[in-house]
């Protein structure tokens, strides 16, 4: 029987069964505490059913309406290609699940409006799966962020080597470094304007990229209360870390987010106001992937009934759409 005012965990479907789908399930199963991953769905029966029985899930679909239809999932984790995005988005929403979706959530600002009112004319919790702004260093870095002393300026960066065969490099799929890993620092640099409560702006856009091709670099730079550099690649290694820096007492001061800064497990000063109270340093490792910190989170708002998220808003979701669709449109044009 169920502990009293404990909440029934989250019954989880994933919809497609590539690399990042069986990293949501591992980190879910073996590190979530408020639900479980029971079911995949895949447009092959075989290849849902090689997945169900590697994770060892009770439930593999051969669709996705079938996974729509089952009565025993509660929440979907979209995990398809981003261009399909918004067509599963909306059947599983009028099939009465919730949905945490895959970055980018769609590539259209139309789309994502269209279907977060159907969202929340259901009833129901549509948000984009941002893990980052979920990790405990992350949260933790977001609540001192307004005893630091500005002004600010933010440079972070996401990019690697890619393989030209791959689905990036295809402009009928919506591929490019910007849709695929500009939107972390984008997501970075509006999660900490709204965090401090100023107007992030409209950035200038540089892209890399030749008639006919994808973007193969993004380069964002935003000129507000908070300066930024932002930058995003699929032919170069760039940067792995974060920087923020400030001014204390006529002194600069510069925070680095460690590692990975998208996988965000440490925070640590690189010079200045070493002493300052607010000047600690943030060491918080995750298990697995800490895929598992969003999904519970996502899991948490579904048990309040929440229909947006304080962590992952639906409006810096449109925000960051925004300027990538703008930043891109004259590519497409």
């Amino acid at each position: 029987m169920q502990a009293q005012g404990k909440p029934a965990q989250l019954r989880w479907g994933i919809a497609g069964a590539g690399g990042i789908a069986r990293r949501f399930c591992r980190d879910v199963n073996q590190h979530g505490t408020l639900g479980q991953v029971v079911a995949i769905a895949a447009r092959d029966q075989g290849r849902a059913d090689a997945f169900a029985q590697e994770l060892a899930l009770p439930l593999a679909f051969g669709s996705y309406q079938a996974l729509a239809q089952s009565l025993e999932v509660d929440a979907v984790y979209v995990a398809v290609i981003h261009p399909e995005h918004a067509a599963l988005i909306k059947e599983m929403l009028l099939a009465g699940k919730h949905v945490l979706v895959e970055k980018p959530a769609v590539t259209r600002l139309k789309d994502w409006d269209a279907l977060v009112a159907l969202a929340h004319e259901r009833g129901l919790l549509l948000l984009e799966a941002m893990k980052v702004m979920c990790f405990p260093a992350m949260r933790t870095l977001l609540a001192r962020l307004p005893e630091l002393p500005g002004p600010l300026s933010l440079r972070a960066a996401f990019g690697s080597v890619q393989s030209r065969e791959g689905k990036l490099f295809d402009p009928a799929l919506e591929g490019g470094a910007a849709w695929d890993v500009g939107v972390y620092p984008l997501w970075l640099y509006a999660a900490f304007c709204k965090q401090l409560g100023l107007e992030a702006g409209k950035p200038e856009v540089r892209l890399q990229r030749a008639p006919g091709e994808v973007d193969l670099s993004a380069h964002f730079t935003f000129d507000g209360a908070i300066r930024a550099e932002l930058g995003a690649s699929i032919i170069e290694d760039l940067d792995k870390a974060a920087y923020l820096s400030g001014q204390w007492q006529g002194q600069p001061w510069t925070l680095v987010i460690e590692g990975k800064w998208w996988n965000p497990q440490g925070v640590r000063w690189l010079s200045g106001a070493p002493d300052a109270p607010w000047a600690q340093e943030i060491a918080l490792p995750v298990a697995g992937g800490g895929m598992q910190h969003e999904a519970d989170h996502f899991a948490h708002c579904v048990a309040e009934g929440l229909l947006d998220s304080a962590w992952l808003p639906q409006a810096l979701t449109r925000q960051v759409l925004g300027w990538v669709e703008r930043g891109l449109t004259p590519a497409r044009d």
